[in-house]
């Protein structure tokens, strides 16, 4: 079965979006998400061309057992869309009590809960003509709000990780890539008013495919946050915090 694409966090916003997109394009998606009954709709909607996988992954024995269950049918995914993480409301912090378990907690799915995927699959893949991991990041791995230093911390870090294994595997068929995506209206994006430039899941979903199957290894696609997150990291923090105010 050529063209095979896992997916994870693919039961709601962009994970859900890069599934359709990819599916309208041919490829089979193997949709990988906690919530059994949403990857069962998902499923009706692109029928048999939707493969859905209950995996936690914030647990990497999770991984390790969904990645045995998808080799046992030997499948081997040439596009990793390594999308599922922790946003929104949960990664608000208290300003007035620093709590290192939202660190622990967001680290264990959007850092070490893309890496798992990565140590399970680098001889596989290796071993089948190899691949393209694809990591999703944010703006804020660039400029880090306030209230927001976990979710920061852990996007920065997996955009650090994939840029140095991108350079590890050069010249192999290993591939690693990194999309820094800006505001989408998904169930993720808690913000006291409208962002400006705010995508869809749709949108967004299609940008991704369309990197994923370029030759670049990063992408930010998102000019007015690509402007905006340098010149606020840039400002002493009295203005930054002006501007903050104002949006």
């Amino acid at each position: 079965m050529d063209n095979i694409a896992l997916v994870t966090g693919a039961s709601s916003g962009i994970g859900k979006a890069i599934s359709r997109e990819l599916v309208n394009r041919g490829w089979t998606v193997i949709g990988v998400a906690r919530s059994e009954d949403k990857l069962i709709e998902i499923q009706n909607e692109l029928s048999s061309s939707f493969i859905p996988i209950i995996c936690d992954v914030s647990r990497k024995e999770n991984i390790g057992e969904t990645s045995k269950q998808i080799l046992e049918r030997k499948l081997y995914p040439s596009l990793f869309f390594l999308n599922a993480g922790i946003a929104g409301e949960a990664v608000i912090e208290n300003p007035n009590g620093f709590n290192l378990k939202i660190h622990e907690n967001i680290m264990q799915v959007n850092y070490f809960g893309v890496l798992a995927w990565v140590e399970f699959w680098e001889k596989p893949s290796r071993e089948n003509g190899g691949t393209k991991f694809i990591a999703t990041s944010s703006i804020n791995a660039i400029f880090a709000p306030l209230a927001g230093s976990a979710y920061s911390a852990s996007k920065a870090a997996i955009a650090k990780a994939f840029e140095s294994l991108s350079l590890t595997y050069y010249g192999t068929n290993l591939r690693f890539s990194v999309v820094y995506p800006g505001p989408v209206d998904t169930a993720g994006l808690k913000t006291p008013r409208k962002l400006p430039f705010t995508w869809t899941a749709e949108k967004m979903g299609k940008c991704m495919v369309n990197f994923a199957l370029s030759n670049k290894s990063s992408c930010e696609p998102f000019f007015f946050y690509k402007i905006a997150t340098r010149l606020l990291r840039a400002l002493p923090a009295k203005y930054t915090m002006k501007l903050l105010g104002q949006v």
